[in-house]
């Protein structure tokens, strides 16, 4: 079940709840009911975490790759250039090309890491407000289940 079934589920179990006597603010739950959603919702997290560290690995494969395209491109500039040595203009044309090839894929590498950088963090970002909210909820669940408690030792 999702997390956003179960919050569901547990607003609905606060909604439905009675009353309490002459109270209109407070209400009677039944912890066991509170506490089989809360223990569904701790075993849901676990997915959340897993999709962190799937974007984690995303992010590696992707500076892997930018690694082996920048690597890919070095050795493609210097095997040009070896074909070029042999006529000095030409060799100076090549070190030219080779020199505005290696900045290129310079950026091109830094690009793509940069790049992934930013996607990771906007997904652990969004991961980390999801958690946050479901924090939320599950303290917010607590504290209603405490204050039904101190009130059913009251009364």
């Amino acid at each position: 079940m999702s997390i956003y079934n179960l919050l569901d589920q547990l607003e609905s179990t606060i909604e439905g709840s009675k009353r309490a006597f002459m109270q209109t603010d407070k209400i009677i739950v039944d912890p066991e009911e509170l506490y089989k959603i809360i223990d569904q919702i701790r075993s849901s997290v676990p997915d959340d975490i897993r999709d962190a560290q799937w974007v984690k690995r995303e992010e590696e494969q992707i500076k892997r790759k930018a690694q082996e395209d920048y690597e890919r491109i070095i050795e493609e500039a210097r095997a040009r250039a070896q074909e070029l040595v042999s006529e000095t203009e030409v060799y100076r044309l090549a070190e030219i090309r080779v020199r505005e090839m290696l900045e290129e894929a310079n950026q091109a590498a830094h690009d793509i890491t940069l790049g992934a950088f930013n996607y990771a963090d906007d997904i652990m970002e969004k991961i980390e407000k999801q958690l946050q909210i479901y924090y939320d909820v599950v303290q917010d669940g607590k504290d209603e289940i405490q204050r039904s408690l101190d009130a059913l030792k009251q009364g």
